[in-house]
């Protein structure tokens, strides 16, 4: 999925970005993964303090991956632990071959937006 981004971004300004990847352990999980992340991209496109994000997908190995970008932490802090995106940490915590990859980190305004050669 391309980059939707969510607000005006200031070229000389430093936001959080995050990169992770999940891994689940079943192809029979994938129907009620694919509908959690249809919830949670819902309430990005609504969170406070979102800049722009990215979900893509690679179900021939069960991968799904995401970028997003926020104006600070607390904002990304927020989203995780809310809504749509709380409930799946929890519903799907069973579903994963391996552990999920987060990975934090500063960016300009002017990189955005991040793209998945950056990423992966």
């Amino acid at each position: 999925m391309p980059w939707r981004q969510r607000t005006a971004v200031d070229l000389n300004r430093e936001y959080i970005a995050l990169t992770s990847r999940f891994f689940l352990n079943s192809v029979r999980r994938v129907p009620a993964f694919t509908a959690s992340a249809a919830r949670i991209m819902k309430q990005a496109n609504e969170a406070p303090g979102i800049v722009g994000w990215s979900l893509g997908t690679d179900l021939f190995k069960l991968e799904f991956h995401i970028l997003s970008a926020w104006e600070d932490t607390n904002s990304l802090r927020r989203f995780v632990g809310d809504g749509s995106h709380g409930a799946a940490l929890e519903e799907f915590a069973r579903d994963l071959r391996r552990k999920s990859i987060f990975v934090y980190y500063k960016v300009l305004g002017r990189d955005l937006p991040l793209t998945w050669k950056d990423a992966i």
